[in-house]
């Protein structure tokens, strides 16, 4: 009888221990849900600021774009008008002329160090 009686004596601190285990960890995860849901509040809150500030920010990026692209298309249509007048004016002997002097100079010049070079080393 006295099994039974430690038995039952054991069971029913068991029964209390595994209660008290079960309402702990019923408490924690309540707090733990309690936090996710805050944190996904603030989290909600934090995109929706990020969002209306940079909605601004992202149309003022886009002008600004599209003013520099205008720019620059402008400038390319500019500069091709240039050079379309250049190609038809006689301009284009004078450049042509500086390219063959550029290059005689090239020439007249390594031909002097060469010179230089070779009297030299006697």
């Amino acid at each position: 009888m006295e099994t039974t009686a430690q038995l039952h004596i054991s069971l029913t601190f068991l029964a209390y221990a595994t209660g008290i285990i079960v309402l702990i960890a019923g408490i924690m995860l309540t707090k733990v849900l309690f936090d996710l849901s805050k944190l996904t509040r603030n989290v909600d809150e934090t995109v929706t600021i990020a969002k209306t500030e940079l909605e601004p920010t992202l149309k003022n990026i886009n002008k600004s774009v599209e003013i520099v692209s205008g720019i620059i298309i402008k400038t390319d249509e500019k500069i091709n008008n240039v050079k379309r007048f250049l190609s038809k004016t006689p301009l284009k002997l004078l450049g042509s002329i500086a390219k063959l002097s550029s290059r005689a100079s090239r020439g007249f010049w390594s031909g002097i160090t060469a010179a230089l070079k070779m009297f030299s080393k006697k």
